[in-house]
């Protein structure tokens, strides 16, 4: 006759729980590799931002020469994944000049489930 091994005697993970380990962690590291990019995307852009927002006189310039000034700055730091036109604006007011990058992204995970992942960031430029 066979002895029942008692659950005191056994140690260690079977194998659905060490299957259901590796999907958790794997499904972990499949999200965290789509928001690491998207992440580092928006922190540059945001220090891009803010170091116009540093230099003297910014302020002073047409609105189209800061728009093109920002487009330059995201291309040499390889940001292409917004639509400037539409997420960045340069807004006058009779408090001065502000810009503000808003937007939101995108990224399907699995079939029709998506994550979205907001962003706004204000600044306001030195005369």
């Amino acid at each position: 006759m066979m002895e029942m091994t008692s659950i005191r005697k056994q140690k260690g993970l079977g194998f659905l729980g060490w299957l259901v380990l590796i999907l958790l962690f794997g499904g972990a590291l499949t999200l965290g590799l789509k928001l690491v990019p998207v992440y580092t995307d928006y922190n540059t852009m945001a220090d891009i931002l803010d170091g116009m927002a540093a230099e003297d006189g910014m302020a002073n310039k047409r609105t189209p020469e800061i728009e093109d000034l920002i487009i330059k700055r995201f291309k040499i730091n390889n940001i292409r994944s917004i639509d400037f036109h539409k997420d960045v604006q340069v807004k006058r007011d009779s408090n001065g000049v502000r810009i503000v990058l808003d937007y939101e992204v995108r990224m399907p995970v699995v079939g029709n489930l998506a994550m979205v992942a907001s962003f706004d960031k204000e600044v306001e430029l030195k005369k």
